[in-house]
């Protein structure tokens, strides 16, 4: 059966799904989605309506086992969810967000049998929650002096590169981006990729999103490291000092 979207939600995902520059607004159009789980043990109703739960109510939600975990398989339309059935059964719409806090964390499957779907773990689940998944991603200080390697890569990273500029024309509070190969030998890890963002007070909004951005692109020398731009000093001396930057601002001309 070809997916053919059915609500804004939908839409969301099919884009999410081929172009990683939407999966920031995915997550927002996320938790203003309605899903639809099925109710194990209720006779399914005559008609649609709309109905509020009362506090304290249960409700038996039927789980799958995929992968080896069990999961509750939500859908993002009635039509996704009859099309995994075999009979009539009971069901339930739930905006997303209230779904995730009332199952408690538990891990979710969209849209099992369908081309386009995803899993939603536990960690995910609860930074979405707690909205956690808007902040800056784990930061790192060094806490002692220590000499690094800075250069271009030799493997230029064209995909990331492509994606970023595309998602940060969306960002106007950035004003540019660079990238780099970085290798400091004192942490163990092996030379990756580092950009760094001039986003003046949005640098942590914009780095979380970047974060989402980059998930899923082939990146030559992973993992993405991201540092931003403000006094100069430092790391920065070496971007702001003859590099040119991947992504520019374009300021539009007054006459």
């Amino acid at each position: 059966m070809q997916f053919e979207p059915e609500n804004e939600f939908e839409l969301s995902l099919v884009k999410a799904a081929t172009d990683p520059v939407h999966r920031p607004q995915f997550y927002k159009d996320l938790c203003n989605a309605d899903l639809f789980i099925i109710q194990h043990g209720e006779k399914p109703l005559e008609s649609h309506e709309r109905v509020t739960l009362e506090q304290g109510k249960t409700i038996q939600i039927q789980n799958i086992e995929h992968n080896g975990r069990p999961f509750i398989p939500v859908f993002s339309s009635i039509s996704r969810l009859q099309h995994v059935l075999k009979e009539e059964v009971a069901y339930l719409g739930v905006n997303a967000l209230e779904l995730m806090k009332f199952t408690q964390c538990a891990e979710l499957l969209l849209n099992p049998g369908s081309d386009y779907g995803k899993e939603f773990t536990k960690s995910e689940i609860q930074s979405i929650i707690d909205g956690s998944i808007w902040g800056p991603p784990e930061t790192y200080t060094q806490k002692a002096e220590a000499k690094v390697m800075l250069g271009q890569p030799k493997v230029y990273p064209q995909e990331l590169t492509s994606a970023l500029s595309r998602f940060l024309k969306k960002k106007k509070q950035v004003k540019k981006a660079w990238v780099a190969h970085f290798h400091n030998p004192d942490d163990g890890l092996p030379p990756h990729t580092l950009i760094a963002i001039d986003a003046g007070d949005s640098y942590k909004e914009v780095s979380s999103e970047i974060g989402m951005v980059i998930t899923g692109i082939n990146i030559p020398n992973p993992p993405v490291d991201i540092i931003p731009i403000t006094n100069g000093g430092g790391l920065e001396g070496y971007f702001l000092n003859g590099q040119k930057p991947f992504y520019t601002k374009k300021v539009l001309g007054l006459f």
